[in-house]
């Protein structure tokens, strides 16, 4: 008989080969912005995960017609509005998304007291820490008993790093190792195809103004829709193809028995 004595252990056998998955925050975005990303994404015949922050109706319907997967996206930061305390905000998280299994705080804010409560809610698998690009990723089992999947690519780390340029050459020394690949990409990020941190704060106090005009809003050169773009085909160019964050989640051993 197991005992919380005993880790659970992963078959090593299923993630040696590279298992790419793309994953969103929400992060309040505009529905335009949203809209955009899905459009991307579904133009790309790419399915997509996303973390979530709140209520919107192009999310809601996506959901709802099973065009996307979800998870929680919980805001811990001080003055957060998904609530004052830590119970506050898995209530939050739970009202409106219920039933979702996984997780990746906002800023990938975490402590200890927040797992244990987020594994208390039923969440299985988060998406935390973000590598820089980092080969031979597993999951990793956190003590809270969540199994914890890191980000090998964010878009903002690496127009941060990249600024306008946005080359795929540092990427494209590991892409192609073992381990799981998950890209996580901000839909106002797609939407706006945002090169740099400097596009991204010229344009930010616009992004919900009801008369702002969107279109004008898209950089019209190399940013981080090019970039998922060429991602994804460089992909698919090496017969690889993107799985369900989800089914990523179903691989997973049970966790920490307490």
């Amino acid at each position: 008989m197991s005992t919380a004595l005993d880790p659970p252990r992963l078959s090593r056998g299923v993630w040696e080969s590279p298992a790419f998955a793309l994953t969103s925050d929400q992060d309040w975005a505009p529905a335009w912005a949203s809209q955009q990303l899905l459009n991307a994404t579904a133009t790309l015949d790419v399915p997509l995960h996303v973390f979530r922050t709140n209520p919107c109706p192009v999310l809601d319907e996506a959901f709802a017609n099973g065009r996307i997967t979800q998870g929680w996206h919980p805001n811990f930061l001080p003055g957060s509005s998904h609530g004052e305390t830590l119970d506050d905000v898995i209530a939050y998280c739970r009202s409106h998304f219920p039933a979702a299994r996984t997780a990746r705080a906002h800023c990938f804010m975490e402590h200890s007291m927040a797992w244990d409560a987020l594994a208390a809610a039923g969440i299985i698998a988060d998406s935390q820490i973000p590598t820089y690009f980092q080969e031979s990723l597993t999951p990793l089992l956190h003590a809270s008993g969540i199994w914890r999947f890191p980000v090998y690519l964010e878009d903002d780390i690496f127009f941060r790093y990249f600024p306008d340029d946005l080359s795929l050459h540092a990427v494209e020394a590991t892409l192609f190792a073992p381990g799981v690949k998950i890209f996580n990409f901000h839909p106002t990020f797609v939407a706006a195809n945002v090169p740099s941190l400097a596009y991204y704060t010229t344009i930010k106090s616009r992004w919900f103004s009801p008369d702002a005009d969107h279109p004008k809003m898209v950089h019209p050169d190399r940013g981080t829709r090019t970039v998922l773009e060429e991602l994804t085909a460089l992909v698919r160019s090496r017969g690889f193809t993107f799985t369900s964050f989800e089914t990523l989640v179903d691989r997973l051993p049970p966790g920490r028995t307490t």
